[in-house]
This record gives C-alpha cells, sequence and structure tokens, in this order.
C-alpha cells in the first residue's frame, strides 16, 4: 500500500514539471518571434558620404605694369589663375628668351619682374603664359615694348639784358622807350613839337639842317 501511495505521488509530481516546463515555453515564444519580428523589419541607419566639391574651372589672364617701360626700369607680368596653380612666363626680348617660374598665391594671382636694363628700345617683347593644375593646363600671352628715356629738358634761356629805363619825366620817347637828347634825329610826327630831354632840357623839333631836337 506503500508503494502505491509512492508511485502516485511521483506520477502527480511529473505532472506537475510537464505543465510547468509547458508554460515556460509558451510563454518564451512570442517573445523571441516578437523581437526577430523587430530586427527584421528595423531599417538599417546608412551614413552620409560628403559629396567632394568639384574644383574650379582652370582660367589665365595675364596683363603688364606698362606697356611701354622705360629702359632700365622693370616690368611686372601679373598672371591670374586658380590658387596654388603652376605658372611658367616666358619674355621672348631681342637678345634672347628669359624663363621663370611660380606658383600662384592662395587667391590665384602671382607677378613676376622682369628688369629691362639692356632690352632693345621699340622692340616689342612678346610675353607667353601657361598654367597648369589638376591635370589641366591654360595658356595665355601679352606684352611690352621697351622705350628710350626721354632727354632731359633743355636749359632756360639765359634772361636778355633789358635797356636801362629811360629817366623819368622826359618826352616824347624814342622808339624804344628812351629819351631823346639835344641833336638827335627826331621822327616825321614829331616836327615842330617841343618836349624835356633826358638830362631834364627843354627841346623843339627843328629843321636845322634836317630836324633835328634842338635846345629850347
Amino acid at each position: 500500500m506503500l508503494i502505491g501511495r509512492a508511485r502516485t505521488l511521483i506520477a502527480a509530481i511529473g505532472t506537475a514539471v510537464a505543465v510547468t516546463i509547458a508554460a515556460v515555453g509558451c510563454a518564451s515564444t512570442p517573445t523571441h518571434h516578437a523581437a526577430a519580428h523587430v530586427a527584421a523589419t528595423a531599417t538599417p541607419t546608412l551614413s552620409a558620404t560628403p559629396t567632394p566639391t568639384p574644383a574650379a574651372p582652370l582660367t589665365s589672364t595675364a596683363s603688364v605694369t606698362r606697356k611701354h617701360p622705360i629702359v632700365g626700369t622693370k616690368v611686372g607680368i601679373l598672371v591670374s589663375t586658380v590658387p596654388r596653380a603652376r605658372i611658367t612666363v616666358v619674355a621672348h626680348f631681342y637678345a634672347g628668351d628669359r624663363k621663370k617660374k611660380a606658383r600662384a598665391d592662395e587667391t590665384g594671382v602671382h607677378t613676376f619682374w622682369f628688369p629691362t636694363g639692356s632690352a632693345t628700345p621699340g622692340y616689342r617683347v612678346r610675353v607667353d603664359v601657361r598654367v597648369s593644375a589638376n591635370g589641366h593646363t591654360r595658356s595665355s600671352r601679352t606684352w611690352f615694348t621697351p622705350r628710350e628715356k626721354p632727354p632731359p629738358p633743355a636749359p632756360a634761356p639765359a634772361p636778355t639784358t633789358a635797356p636801362p629805363p629811360a629817366p623819368s619825366g622826359c618826352y616824347p620817347k624814342t622808339d624804344s622807350g628812351n629819351c631823346y637828347e639835344p641833336g638827335e634825329f627826331c621822327r616825321t610826327s614829331d616836327h615842330g613839337m617841343s618836349g624835356v630831354a633826358g638830362d631834364g632840357e627843354a627841346i623843339t623839333c627843328e629843321d636845322n639842317n634836317g630836324w633835328r631836337w634842338e635846345p629850347t
């Protein structure tokens, strides 16, 4: 009889354990499926890739500081292009070519200076410019013509010696503005006139072997 009760108790315990395991399995199954559904339906987040900024188009312009520099001075070749571009400048002088290289600054500008001490006056110097950047090249051209230094100005003429001013009070006066003296010939327009000589003596234009100023 004791053996029968033991068997009955063991069977009851086994049934309870089976029921508990089944309940746990049923409870865990929805959670697992829900997690799998969330993982499957979640949209992956993609990192944004920055779009590279396109390089500025390569340009090249050239100009000179003076079109007709005086021989013995300097002339500047101003080149405008993209920042940090490589620049080659060749000036074709009459006596031969002169070549210079440099890079543009952060604003895309550089000025090359050429002395004109031995340049031929009146000869047009052609200047070829070539720039390169990002695998591209561009060319431009300018020119200048050296000129001779102008001659110094002529010295001012020496002042002419003016005739001494006629004494005041005499009249009439000669065509050059001087006073008449007694004995000098008088003009036709003065015939018969009276006046005062340079020394203050009264004179009259009379016909005395020719019209002369005679003391009165």
